[in-house]
C-alpha cells in the first residue's frame, strides 16, 4: 500500500526508534524538565544571596578605606538584609558583633569590621551547603519518582 501524504504522520513515526528507546527518551525528557523547574527557585535564591554578598563585600572595602559613617550604615543594612533573608530560608547564621554603647558615637550600632569578613565566609559556607542539600534531595526525589531506586530488601 502506498501512502499518499506522509506529512500527516508525526516525526516519531518516520524513524525507526525502538519503543523501549522512545520510552527512555520520554522519561529522560520528563526528568530533565522537572529538575529544571525545581532548580529554578533554588538558583534564584542562590544568585540573589550571592549578589547581596558581593554588594556587602564592596561596602566593606569602602568602609575600611576611611571613616565614612554612611558606608558603615550601608554595610549594616546589607548584613541585616542577608541575615533576614537567610532566616526566611530557615538558615540561622549568627551576625557579626556590633559596637556597643561604650564605642565612639560614630561606631555605635555598626558591625565590627574585622568580624564581618568571617561572617561572609560563614554565610557562603551555609549557602553552599543549603544549595547542595537541596540538589541531593531533588535528585533523590527524581530517582524515587522514576522508580530507578530498588526498594531495600526486607
Amino acid at each position: 500500500m502506498i501512502q499518499d501524504n506522509p506529512a500527516n504522520w508525526s516525526q516519531g513515526f518516520w524513524g525507526s526508534e525502538h519503543p523501549q528507546t522512545a520510552a527512555l527518551r520520554v522519561k529522560k525528557d520528563y526528568v530533565d524538565k522537572m529538575i529544571s523547574l525545581k532548580r529554578e527557585n533554588m538558583d534564584r535564591v542562590y544568585e540573589y544571596l550571592t549578589g547581596l554578598l558581593d554588594k556587602a563585600k564592596e561596602e566593606l572595602q569602602h568602609a575600611r578605606s576611611g571613616s565614612n559613617d554612611l558606608r558603615r550604615a550601608a554595610l549594616r543594612q546589607h548584613v541585616d538584609e542577608i541575615v533576614a533573608y537567610l532566616k526566611g530560608q530557615a538558615l540561622d547564621v549568627v551576625p557579626p558583633p556590633r559596637y556597643d554603647d561604650t564605642a565612639p558615637p560614630a561606631l555605635r550600632g555598626t558591625y565590627v569590621l574585622d568580624e564581618v569578613s568571617g561572617f561572609f565566609g560563614r554565610v557562603k559556607c551555609v549557602l553552599d551547603q543549603w544549595y547542595d542539600s537541596h540538589l541531593i534531595a531533588l535528585y533523590d526525589e527524581m530517582v524515587t519518582l522514576m522508580n530507578l531506586k530498588k526498594p531495600p530488601p526486607a
